[in-house]
């Protein structure tokens, strides 16, 4: 767009749902009237929000202490977690 470059910050799932999200509100900006054509390259750039947490090692080894309250798949995720901590079965 006449050589100029924009940046607009949207939260996607997909890489062409960002670019498609940045059409859309390149397209509604008040101030650049122009609209982004077909060869219009788009750089997209992934970040992640940072999240920090604390927790002590006995906690989550007693997470993953055995339990069925979470069905199949939270038994899968507690044994790997047993396994990654080196916990015999």
């Amino acid at each position: 767009m006449d050589g100029l470059e924009h940046a607009v910050e949207v939260d996607a799932e997909t890489l062409y749902e960002a670019v498609a999200l940045a059409v859309a509100e390149l397209r509604q900006d008040q101030i650049n009237q122009s609209v982004p054509s077909g060869m219009t390259e788009f750089t997209v750039t992934v970040y992640r929000k940072p999240i920090e947490h604390k927790i002590r090692l006995n906690q989550v080894q007693k997470w993953s202490e055995h339990t069925v309250r979470e069905g199949p798949a939270g038994i899968t995720k507690r044994q790997r977690v047993r396994k990654l901590l080196g916990v015999k079965e």
